[in-house]
C-alpha cells in the first residue's frame, strides 16, 4: 500500500513538472499585435553546426537570415561595385580549375555542390566576415569549433583567418593592420594565417593589447598537396587558459599552449578571407583568391537573434533601411560605416549620434570605415542615416543589422 502511495505522489510531480514547463516562454518568436517578442531566458548550450546544403544550377548568391555576411572593399570606387574577378566553379557549377566572373557585391559569397566560396579581389584591401547567430561557450571548459575549407592559396596576399570576441567588444570589421578599418578588438582572439607563408599565428588580444603567439613555421603543404576541390578539416580548441589549433586528421597543431586567463568565456565567432592587393609583389601564377568552405561545428554554443535589413547600405541617396523584424528588447544595431558626423534616428524619431563601438583610436582615419554599434528601442523597423561628407567621399554606411541576446 505504502508502494503505492508514493507511486501516485510520483506521477503527480511529474505531470505537475510537465504541466509548468509546457507554460514557460520558449526562444520561439510568439506574436505579439504584429511584433515579435523574444523571451530572456536561460539557454543550455547546444551544438551549432552548418553543412551549408545546396545544389543550384549556377553559382548562387548565399546570405542566409542565421548567418551575418558583411563584405568589404576600401576604395571608393569599389563601394558599389567589386573589382571584377574569375571565381572558382563554373556558371553550371562545374568545380575548379572552372570559373565564372564577378564584380557584384552579392556574389561574393556563393554556393555551389554543398558548399559555400569567398571570392574577392581588392587592389587597395577588403574583406568577408562570415558570423553564425551563435556564440562560442567555453564557460564549461574547453570548446570546440571546426571547419572545412580548401587549402589551395593563390597569393601571399590573401589569406584566411578566424576571430573569437566578447559580445559586447567585437567589430563587426576587425583588422590588425593599419592599411584600412579601425584596429582589433578591444579583447579577442584571432587565427591567423601567415603572410609568409600556410601556417598560422594566435594572437591574443586584452585592452586592444596584442600577444603573438608564433605559430610552429611549418606550412601545410609539407604534409598535404593543397587543393581547391578537397576541403581539410580545421579545428580551434580554446579555454580560458588554453589555445589549441590545427589539422586534426594529420595530428597537426600550429599552437597548442597554455595562456593567461582570457577573462571571458563566450565570444562571437567570424570567419574571414582578406585580400591585400593579390597581384602585387608576385609571379604570373598568382591571382585574387577563392575558399571554399564547409561542415562549421561550435561546440558547445549559444544562441543570439540577427536581423537584417533590407538593403546593404546607406548613403545621402538612399538614407533609410527596413529590418526584416522589429527590433526585439535589449537589442544594438550594428554596422561600419565612414564621413563625420554620422546620425541615426529610428521609426522617424529624433536624430541622434551614432555611437561607435569601443576601438584603439590609434588606427583611426578619415579614408577609414569604422564599426559603430548602439542601443536600439524595442519595435523599431525603420532606420534612418545622415552624416557629412569628408575629404575623398560622401558619407556612407553598410553592413545594417539589428542583434540581441536571448
Amino acid at each position: 500500500m505504502q508502494r503505492r502511495y508514493w507511486l501516485i505522489v510520483s506521477t503527480i510531480c511529474l505531470l505537475s513538472g510537465l504541466l509548468w514547463l509546457t507554460w514557460q516562454p520558449s526562444l520561439t518568436v510568439i506574436a505579439n499585435g504584429g511584433h515579435r517578442q523574444y523571451i530572456p531566458i536561460i539557454v543550455k548550450p547546444s551544438i551549432f553546426t552548418e553543412t551549408f546544403t545546396g545544389e543550384p544550377a549556377q553559382p548562387q548568391s548565399w546570405d542566409p537570415n542565421h548567418w551575418d555576411v558583411a563584405v568589404h572593399s576600401r576604395d571608393v570606387n569599389t563601394w558599389y561595385q567589386l573589382e571584377e574577378m574569375s571565381a572558382e566553379h563554373g556558371h553550371d557549377c562545374a568545380p575548379a580549375p572552372a570559373t565564372h566572373t564577378i564584380n557584384r557585391y552579392e556574389d561574393a559569397v556563393y554556393q555551389c555542390r554543398n558548399h559555400i566560396m569567398t571570392a574577392i579581389k581588392a587592389s587597395g584591401y577588403g574583406l568577408i566576415y562570415l558570423t553564425p547567430n551563435h556564440l562560442v561557450d567555453f564557460s564549461g571548459g574547453t570548446a570546440t569549433i571546426r571547419f572545412d575549407v580548401s587549402t589551395l592559396r593563390t597569393s601571399l596576399r590573401d589569406w584566411i583567418d578566424l576571430w573569437i570576441s566578447p559580445y559586447n567588444d567585437h567589430l563587426q570589421l576587425p583588422f590588425d593592420m593599419e592599411v584600412d578599418l579601425s584596429g582589433p578588438p578591444r579583447n579577442g582572439v584571432q587565427v591567423r594565417m601567415d603572410l609568409s607563408g600556410n601556417f598560422f599565428d594566435v594572437i591574443v588580444y586584452r585592452n586592444f593589447q596584442p600577444t603573438v603567439i608564433q605559430g610552429v613555421a611549418i606550412p601545410y603543404e609539407r604534409f598535404l598537396e593543397p587543393s581547391a576541390t578537397r576541403r581539410d578539416t580545421f579545428e580551434l580548441q580554446i579555454s580560458r587558459t588554453r589555445i589549441r589549433f590545427g589539422m586534426p586528421a594529420y595530428n597537426f597543431y600550429w599552437v597548442d599552449t597554455s595562456i593567461a586567463d582570457l577573462g571571458w568565456d563566450q565570444g562571437v565567432v567570424q570567419f574571414g578571407h582578406h585580400s591585400y592587393n593579390p597581384l602585387k609583389d608576385c609571379t604570373s601564377s598568382c591571382r585574387p583568391g577563392t575558399w571554399h568552405w564547409d561542415n562549421v561545428t561550435i561546440s558547445p554554443s549559444r544562441p543570439f537573434t540577427m536581423i537584417a535589413a533590407n538593403r546593404r547600405y546607406a548613403d545621402r541617396a538612399n538614407p533609410s533601411v527596413t529590418l526584416a523584424a522589429p527590433a526585439p528588447a535589449n537589442a544594438y544595431l550594428r554596422f561600419s560605416g565612414i564621413g563625420p558626423n554620422l546620425q541615426v534616428r529610428f521609426n522617424g524619431g529624433a536624430w541622434q549620434p551614432a555611437r561607435l563601438q569601443a576601438q584603439d583610436s590609434r588606427y583611426f582615419k578619415d579614408e577609414h570605415f569604422r564599426n559603430f554599434w548602439m542601443p536600439i528601442p524595442a519595435g523599431v523597423t525603420q532606420i534612418e542615416f545622415r552624416g557629412d561628407r569628408w575629404w575623398g567621399a560622401d558619407w556612407h554606411v553598410r553592413g545594417i543589422s539589428v542583434w540581441a541576446l536571448p
